[in-house]
């Protein structure tokens, strides 16, 4: 399965998500419960309520994630005033996840590849500009890729058409002159999909999903470089 131009997405997909996010958030709340003399516990559970109703007040948009407005709620439910410690608290989460980020082996060589090809990359992406700018330069890809679609910018999150729509305008191809890398089934495979844009999905937590004759099954980013010639 090969196509000239690449849509990828970002967290999960390029580098793992889990263990920054584990670590920057471990940092968060040892910070918040040293300062205010409050138990990791409820520190955690005034984080994850402040995640959930963001969620809530949010849904289906890049603001659902912003960590500006996790901090800000933890810090209201304590009764601390946000406007003093809410920005200390998010770039302490963002600068320990960014510093801990490490790219999935054979994402260079796969990027370098399509380059050399003359094709175009487009990472598209649920959460704001802002911070996956910030990721893609740090993990050294801004040098490959040559546009990002964000949910922010789109101001719908995947797998809604718009997002497949606004990356295949930047690129300037067809569905079937593009190929979807991405972990997530419902949100990148299945949009994907609907477009009939051809898809490698890396299917880390080995679910068990119907393919069709568009999508092809990876466990790994590496293994697409044997898979997709």
């Amino acid at each position: 399965m090969t196509a000239k131009n690449l849509i990828l997405d970002l967290d999960n997909t390029l580098y793992g998500y889990d263990i920054p996010h584990k670590i920057a958030l471990s940092t968060v709340l040892e910070r918040f419960s040293a300062k205010f003399n409050i138990s990791e516990e409820l520190a955690q559970q005034s984080f994850d309520k402040g995640r959930q109703n963001t969620h809530l007040e949010l849904p289906k948009r890049a603001a659902s994630h912003n960590r500006l407005l996790y901090v800000q709620k933890m810090l209201e439910y304590n009764a601390i005033n946000s406007m003093h410690y809410a920005l200390e608290f998010y770039e302490l989460y963002w600068g320990t996840f960014l510093k801990h980020m490490t790219l999935f082996e054979g994402v260079i060589d796969y990027l370098e590849n399509c380059r050399a090809k003359g094709g175009k990359i487009c990472i598209l992406t649920d959460l704001t500009a802002h911070i996956q700018f910030r990721k893609i330069e740090k993990l050294g890809l801004a040098k490959y890729v040559d546009f990002l679609v964000t949910s922010e910018e789109v101001g719908i999150e995947k797998p809604d058409a718009a997002m497949f729509t606004k990356a295949l305008q930047k690129l300037d191809c067809k569905a079937s002159e593009a190929l979807m890398i991405g972990d997530s089934w419902s949100k990148d495979i299945v949009g994907a999909n609907a477009m009939g844009i051809p898809s490698f999905w890396i299917n880390h937590k080995k679910e068990a999903q119907l393919l069709t004759e568009n999508i092809r099954e990876v466990s790994r980013f590496a293994n697409i470089l044997t898979d997709g010639k």
